[in-house]
């Protein structure tokens, strides 16, 4: 009697191994690897007075009317915009009243493609730009493909190694002046702490550092190095307290900033100010400004 042999399965799925990149998180787009870190290094420095008010329509549809005073080195200026838009789509325009005109376009084709586009003109003319964006969204990674004027083209990936470790690439093409580029991205980022590392083929290097101390203090640092032509580091610290927000940066080339956003009335009214000084460039601003609505 022969023994009872048990055939292995003969659908390829069933022998097929788990991914290298299984069960690891989304990484993110490649240029927002410093968001962390952005968040507290930029600063909403203006010179003047500013308001601003937002006013919803309707779930889909709200309006933005921008008034600056103005200051001693530069004239007072109007924007008027406007958002429509659902949980896939995005339309949003700005206008200046010398006649500027930005729109911005985003739309969710499927869960994991999506289409951007942002489009700027002038009565100068000379200002003109458009920029097509499509990003693609996998388990553990980004990839995306961009145009813009001046015939730059661009493609980038980003992928997830480890559960807190990211390495990424970018190449660009400026068909204008026939140079290709290549960056090399890292980032390392736990719950707590951020490093990134950016590096390109001319000579760049970035290098930033965002810690969460606590849900109320959050510290962040970057330096930045261009192969002739200029070097730089910053500092900066961001501070919630129960109804306002206060952020501060120290950079290398001796600038000190600071503002603080107060919640008057929260979901309604907002107060900021807004203070830069730089001794050795005499560069002075200061600001004050009032969002109202949402």
């Amino acid at each position: 009697r022969r023994p009872h042999i048990v055939e292995p399965p003969s659908s390829p799925g069933a022998m097929a191994k788990p991914s290298l990149f299984a069960n690891l998180p989304n990484p993110g787009k490649l240029e927002e690897i410093q968001k962390e870190a952005k968040a507290v290094l930029s600063l909403d420095i203006f010179d003047g007075a500013r308001f601003e008010v937002n006013k919803g329509l309707n779930q889909n549809f709200a309006v933005t009317h921008n008034v600056w005073m103005g200051s001693s080195v530069a004239a007072p200026s109007y924007e008027f915009g406007a958002n429509v838009g659902d949980e896939k789509m995005l339309i949003a325009g700005r206008i200046d009243h010398s006649g500027r005109l930005t729109g911005r376009y985003q739309h969710q084709l499927t869960p994991s493609v999506s289409v951007r586009g942002i489009a700027s003109t002038s009565p100068e003319r000379s200002q003109d730009n458009l920029q097509m964006d499509v990003d693609v969204k996998g388990a553990s990674s980004y990839s995306g493909l961009r145009y813009a004027t001046g015939g730059v083209t661009m493609a980038n990936h980003m992928q997830s190694i480890t559960p807190y470790l990211a390495v990424g690439s970018e190449l660009f093409y400026h068909h204008g002046r026939m140079i290709t580029g290549l960056h090399g991205a890292v980032k390392y980022g736990t719950p707590e702490r951020v490093f990134t590392a950016k590096a390109g083929t001319f000579g760049s290097l970035e290098l930033t550092y965002a810690h969460k101390v606590n849900d109320k203090v959050s510290l962040a640092t970057e330096a930045q190095y261009y192969h002739g032509q200029m070097s730089s580091f910053g500092v900066a610290g961001q501070f919630n307290l129960r109804q306002a927000t206060y952020k501060g940066l120290i950079t290398s080339d001796c600038t000190i900033a600071a503002t603080l956003e107060e919640k008057v009335v929260p979901g309604i009214a907002n107060f900021i100010l807004s203070g830069q000084i730089n001794h050795k460039k005499k560069d002075y601003k200061f600001g004050f400004g009032l969002t109202l609505g949402g």
